[in-house]
Order: structure tokens, then sequence, then C-alpha cells
């Protein structure tokens, strides 16, 4: 309630600074904030959301081996827990950046959010930071590089926070050896670990050793556990139902003290707990898994089994299969981020007068037990139907003054497309283009449809009819208007590049900022330098106004008067997910 009320707060200084003057439009917007607050106190029930991340594979610094397997352990045990769960694996900066961008945008207010990384970790000044994969190899004077290029946990701490979490956990496999420790000298200040984290309230943090001491990534060469010292461990506790976030942290740091102990290393989990009361991952409810009416048999898939699971006409993974969150489902099926079969027929399960019986996870067996649903036959399974497999298609939002256009493109001819805000009410079709798919021989279904500047975030779902009048779908496309504006405005601008700036000859020599002011929505910063000098140089933009993005105020400042014998302009800016972009040069004509 307090993450609703301040950004009310926000949002209503927004409104009062342009409205003062209107006294009907401050009135009407009164009563829209108060309607806004109706709207929050009758929001969805909190949900469990996760994002892991796992680097082995670092371009310029000393690579690790279990990083990755952590992550996917992890994330794997979190949807057996209810979790919806976002992975990333071995990022560099962006996609570093578009995995917090996307989680973040997927909280909602009272949402408990867990972060889980494993990876290298570095501290400077008190600041821990979490590095990419890209991270350049800095040298002992070159701190500035590392920062530039990571993520400080107290920034990732409080994008979880600004979204109105009820409770932000963060695990952090992040203190094993050195990276730079062919390039920094062996001081106790860079040389090893994490330092400690001051939680703000409602935050839980755990880190697999304490400040200053180095995790062991492995007991010994001969190690054969596929985790982290610290990640086996947790992943134990983490398993037993009923614990709370306490008794996992005591409980994994007696296991890790122990185990490192046994080849001679001191290695003590460190967490900072500032949640109120008591909070439980496991219980018992959430590990039997959610029940489907009317399956008589159900399947677990995990991410080290070789798996088959079916997918044909409107029947996704078979009759009350749980497949997780991030599973993509088309050429080249994922689930886990491991490969899948697809199959279309259990034995245990003969088609009968209920087609979704049939058809069931099939995992391991012999190929006569399944026939295959795949868009490339798999020769080692014999001569097998291929019935065809139902891809989900994709959207694409633009932002214009009058609102949104969604833009859908699917895998296949269509002859109609439909859509609907949420999970109920009637389809709307988006209607005929006067243009003929020469593959259907009718008139293409227009793959676009409008929604309100003012539309909230929520789902919108998509389905299609195939030429043979096969209707498929429905499929849930996610919609959040915040992170659609900034990809929308970001794609823009570096599409533009060569226009972000330009100069003119007005009284003097003027270089205009028009182009960003207007994709400010995208842009938390814009620096710059003149005549071959890095930008260092701030130029400050307007507030972005997501009622109207695209507006300039009128006390804007939209130009910067320079020396009459500049000849060009350098400017680089901070995007919203806190990357960079190139620094962009224009020269005045």
């Amino acid at each position: 309630m307090h993450s609703v009320l301040r950004k009310l707060y926000f949002a209503g200084s927004d409104f009062l600074e342009g409205t003062m003057r209107h006294p009907v439009r401050f009135l009407m917007g009164c009563l829209l904030a108060l309607g806004l607050s109706a709207w929050a106190l009758d929001a969805a029930p909190a949900r469990n959301l996760a994002l892991v991340v796992g680097n082995d594979s670092y371009a310029n610094v000393t690579s690790l081996q279990k990083a990755v397997d952590d992550a996917q352990a992890i994330g794997d045990e979190l949807e057996k827990l209810g979790y919806v769960v976002r992975r990333a694996e071995n990022v560099d900066q962006r996609g570093f950046s578009r995995a917090l961008v996307a989680f973040d945008a997927d909280i909602q207010p009272g949402d408990r959010a867990l972060f889980f990384y494993a990876g290298h970790g570095f501290e400077i000044d008190g600041t821990n930071y979490l590095l990419p994969t890209d991270v350049p190899a800095a040298q002992a004077n070159q701190e500035d590089l590392i920062r530039d290029a990571s993520f400080p946990v107290g920034r990732i701490i409080d994008g979880i926070r600004q979204r109105g979490a009820g409770v932000a956990v963060l695990v952090l496999d992040a203190c094993r050896d050195n990276p730079f420790a062919n390039n920094f000298s062996r001081s106790a200040a860079l040389g090893r670990g994490l330092a400690r984290v001051d939680a703000p309230e409602g935050v839980f943090v755990l880190m697999s050793a304490g400040a200053k001491q180095e995790a062991l990534d492995r007991l010994s060469d001969q190690d054969g556990n596929p985790n982290s010292v610290f990640t086996r461990s947790f992943l134990n506790e983490l398993a037993k139902p009923g614990q709370t976030l306490v008794e996992i942290a005591k409980k994994t740091q007696v296991d890790v003290r122990a185990l490192a102990a046994s080849v001679g290393h001191d290695q003590t989990p460190a967490y900072y707990d500032q949640v109120i009361g008591d909070v439980v991952l496991s219980d018992a409810a959430a590990q039997a898994g959610p029940q489907t009416a009317g399956t008589e048999a159900r399947s677990t898939v995990g991410p080290n089994i070789k798996t088959q699971i079916n997918i044909t006409g409107q029947t996704q993974a078979g009759a009350g299969v749980q497949i997780g969150s991030g599973t993509q489902i088309g050429a080249g099926v994922m689930i886990g981020n491991k490969e899948a079969k697809i199959a279309v027929r259990n034995q245990a399960n003969p088609p009968g007068s209920d087609p979704a019986k049939a058809l069931n996870v099939q995992q391991g067996g012999t190929p006569t037990d399944t026939q295959l649903a795949l868009l490339q036959p798999d020769s080692k399974l014999g001569n097998k139907t291929q019935q065809p497999l139902a891809r989900a298609p994709i959207a694409s939002f633009m932002r214009s003054n009058s609102g949104w256009t969604v833009t859908i493109s699917l895998p296949e001819p269509a002859t109609a497309l439909a859509y609907r805000m949420g999970e109920a009410g009637e389809f709307k079709e988006t209607g005929l283009l006067d243009v003929l798919d020469q593959r259907t021989g009718a008139r293409m279904p227009n793959p676009s449809f409008p929604l309100s500047p003012r539309a909230p975030a929520g789902v919108i779902e998509v389905r299609y009819r195939t030429a043979d009048g096969t209707d498929v779908g429905p499929f849930p496309i996610r919609f959040d208007p915040d992170v659609a504006l900034y990809q929308n405005q970001r794609q823009n601008l570096e599409q533009i590049s060569g226009s972000w700036v330009e100069f003119r000859d007005f009284n003097g020599t003027l270089v205009y900022f028009t182009t960003l002011l207007s994709y400010r929505c995208a842009i938390t910063e814009v620096r710059y330098g003149l005549n071959g000098a890095p930008p260092l140089t701030r130029f400050d933009l307007p507030v972005c106004n997501t009622k109207d993005p695209f507006e300039i105020p009128n006390n804007a400042k939209t130009y910067l008067k320079v020396p009459p014998n500049t000849k060009s302009i350098s400017v680089q800016l901070t995007w919203r997910d806190r990357s960079q972009s190139e620094v962009n040069t224009v020269e005045k004509d």
C-alpha cells in the first residue's frame, strides 16, 4: 500500500504542475487518482516471482564452471514451489539489463520477488557489483570500468522495491574467486569477497560467504557435484517444507561451513534480514503442485530428463503437465533451458472420448510408445504420423499521441485474427485488409488493433483461424505500458542515432535536443562533449509524462548555445534499464 500511495503522490505532483491554472482538469485528476487507489486496493492476489541468473562464460576475466548449473537447479526447485521463474544464462550487460527490466515489469504490489545470482561479484568501496559476461579486464586503478559495466546490488533491490513487492529475497552466490586476481594487487579491499549489505525493510539477502570471504566454486578438482558448495546446501534446505527464510539461512550456514572446513577453507554464508515476520518459501501444498480436474496422470518436467511432451491443436503440454515459466513452444522446443521432444500419444492413456487424456507426458520409454508432432521429423523414431504443432504468435507495441497500436505476427497463414483484454469476454476480430494472401487465396487478416493510451497492464489474448478453418489459441500476451513505452522509444532512438541532436545557426551556433526530448521516456540521462571531448556534461531533460509521452513542456530547455568554433558534438545516453548507448558523434555541416 505504501508503494501505491508513493506512486499516486508523484503522479499527482506531475499532474498538479501542469494543471493548476485549469481547475476543472485538476478536479478530474483528483477523481482519477481516487479511482486508481480504489483499483489498487482491489488488485490481484500476491504472486511468487523469481529471476535466476547464472554466468559462467566470461570473455575477459576468469570463467566459472558451475554458475549456470546452479541457476538452473535453483530455477527448477522454485518452479516446483509454485514460482513463476525467469531465467538468464551467460548474459552480457545488455542481456542482464533486459532481464532485470522484464523482471521488474512482472512485479505487482504485494508480490513476493526472489532474485538469485550465481557468477562473479566484486566489491568496490563498500558497494557490491554483479558482473555480466562482458565485464572488461580492469587494472588496479580502473575500478570505474567495473562500476560502469556491472550492476550494483543496491540498485537491483531498489528496482524490486519500487514496484511494490511485499517481500524481496536476494540470494547471491557471487563471492567466488577474484576475477581480477591477475590484474589487482592482493589488497584486502579489492581482493576477496563482497561487503555486508544494509538491507532496507522488506528485504532479505542471503550471501554464499561472509563479508570479505571467498566462496568455493567446488571442493576440489575432483568434486563431481554439479553445484557450488553454497548452492548444493541451499538447494537441500530450500526443498524442505515449512522452513522460514531464517531457518533456511542458518542451516545453510552450518552445512557450508562444515563442507568448506573439510578442505581447510573458511566460508560461512551471511544473511541480512529486514523482513517483518516469518516468511516460508516452501510448504507441502506448494510442493504437491496445483491439481487439474479430470486428470488421472501427471508428470513434472525436469531439466535433466530427456522429456517428451505433447502439444497439438489447443492442447498445451498434455493434461495437467507443469512445464514452468519461460517455455518456448515451436521449432526447437525448450523446457527448463533443455531441448525436449514432443509426443502426442502415450500407451498408458489410449485415445478415447476425451482426447486430452490420451496426450499425457511421456518421459523415457521406447520409440513405440510415442508419435511425434515435430516440425522436423526424428528419424530415430521411425515412420510416425506427423501432426501440426501450434506455435505462439508474437506482438509488438507502438505508442503514438492517439494511443497504442498492437501488431501481431502469426507463425502460419491465417484467415482471421481476434483478440480480447484479459481471460474472459468476447473476442473481437481485427477485420480484413484489402490484400490477398497468396498462400490462402483469401483476404489477409489485419495484423494490428488499437488500445487506449490509458490501457492498464494486463494480459491480451489472441487467437487466429487457419486456412482449413481451425481456430488456434487463445495465446496470452503480456502487456505492460511502461515497459512497452520504454522499448518502443529506445528502439526508435537506436534507429535514428544520427538525428539525436541538430546544429542550427541562429544568433550564434545552437544545438537542438528536440528529438531526445520527444523520446525522453526511454532515457534517464543525456551527457555530451564538444569537439571530440568525452561526453561528461549533463543536459537535463523534463520528467517523462506517460499520459502524453511525446509532448514537450512549454518551459523545457530544447537547445544548447555552443561556441562558434564548435565542429561536432558527442552524445551518450543512459537508458532506463541503466545501460548506456554508444557514444554518438554528430558533425556540423
